[in-house]
């Protein structure tokens, strides 16, 4: 952004205040002497360069106020006239002030400024030499056409820039929400990972410790179950980890086996060997499904069955699965204990929410009854090539 003291060229430069301040009265002083008339005795020449002088003056204030600067400069011209000192330069003067002020104003007030000043100095012109005043009028004209054409561009490159400025903002923002969503599918693929896992560790380390002296066999078979979890977990985290360091691993390749409801009935032997007993049922005509819809429906499964498993009672649960012409609804529901009365606001089911949001689906869970949990999951699966 420009200062109010400083002039643009060529878009990249800026021109000092000072500079632009030497420039225009170096050109007033320059044009003083020049006579008007052939006659002009040489003792006058001292006096139309006092004159100039005052002019040249009067400019520095041309920036701050400018319609002012363009008042005295053209009351400065008609003063010079009675004199006998009218030149070049005090008209040089008041054609420098208007195009400051032309380039400072709206374009409409610019030309109301022009129009008079250009006129009132022409007059002033053909009164001093005796002849028709034309060329100042043109002269005035010329200085605020170009003042104006300085401000149109200025205006121009002020907002390109700016729309420059909002497009790498946009790209910023744009870029940063990127990192945020990878960020978050990075957690929830990592929760999706281990926290079944460590559930189960978790139950059956307690498992082992309290049956360690008095009933060994169960120990050893919760240690087994305990060895097993972890083998499954790092195997998780390493492909995980392998699909962030190379996008092109074996495991994001297109040759990776695809996540969906293909793999449920490997999740729920899963959970049932580790104790939860789990039954499907399955309504409707079974339909390939969109693959993020297909990777949603399993995903929502297996947190609400690991929820089941860490906080639930009985050690059982129930999968509804309804095919609808153009949606699929999932229900889990198992039972809780009595004390159990509101949502737990745990990463999973915030994680499990947003799964289904990003499908455009819609997320439930709470009580269902007496003494029992439900989890409901409705997800759009629309036809392919039908407008959403």
């Amino acid at each position: 952004m420009l200062r109010d003291d400083d002039v643009q060229l060529g878009h990249t430069h800026r021109i000092p205040a000072w500079a632009g301040h030497v420039a225009a009265s170096f050109a007033v002083l320059l044009a003083s002497p020049l006579p008007v008339e052939e006659d002009r005795m040489p003792e006058w020449q001292a006096g139309l360069f006092a004159i100039a002088l005052v002019a040249a003056v009067l400019l520095l204030l041309r920036r701050r106020r400018p319609v002012l600067t363009v008042a005295t400069t053209v009351a400065l011209v008609w003063l010079s006239v009675p004199s006998g000192l009218f030149n070049p330069g005090v008209v040089l003067a008041a054609a420098i002030a208007t195009f400051t002020a032309s380039r400072a104003l709206t374009r409409r007030q610019a030309l109301w400024l022009t129009l008079p000043t250009a006129v009132v100095v022409a007059i002033a012109g053909a009164v001093a030499v005796g002849r028709g005043g034309m060329q100042y009028l043109l002269f005035i004209l010329l200085f605020g056409a170009l003042g104006d054409l300085v401000r149109v561009q200025h205006e121009q490159f002020m907002a390109i820039t700016e729309r420059a400025e909002r497009a790498e903002a946009t790209r910023e923002a744009l870029a940063n929400q990127r990192v945020a969503e990878d960020r978050l599918a990075i957690a929830r693929d990592l929760h999706d990972a281990v926290a079944h896992q460590i559930a189960v560790i978790n139950l059956h380390a307690g498992v082992a410790g309290s049956a360690l002296r008095e009933r060994p066999d169960d120990a050893e078979h919760s240690l087994a179950v305990i060895r097993q979890a972890s083998r499954t977990v790092l195997t998780q985290i390493g492909d995980l980890l392998a699909t962030l360091r190379d996008p092109g691993s074996p495991g994001a390749g297109p040759g990776a086996v695809p996540v969906g409801l293909a793999q449920l009935d490997d999740i729920l032997r899963q959970f049932r060997g580790h104790g939860l007993d789990v039954t499907v049922r399955r309504l409707g005509e079974a339909r390939e499904l969109p693959a993020a819809v297909d990777v949603v429906a399993l995903r929502v499964i297996q947190e609400a069955l690991t929820n089941a498993h860490k906080h639930g009672v009985e050690h059982r649960a129930h999968v509804v699965l309804e095919y609808l012409p153009d949606r699929l609804h999932v229900t889990v529901v198992n039972p809780v204990p009595a004390r159990v009365t509101g949502a737990a606001a745990g990463h999973g089911l915030v994680g499990a929410r947003e799964r289904v949001e990003a499908v455009r689906g819609t997320l439930t869970h709470g009580r269902a009854g007496v003494g029992s949990w439900a989890l409901d999951a409705d997800l759009p699966t629309p036809v392919p090539g039908s407008h959403p």
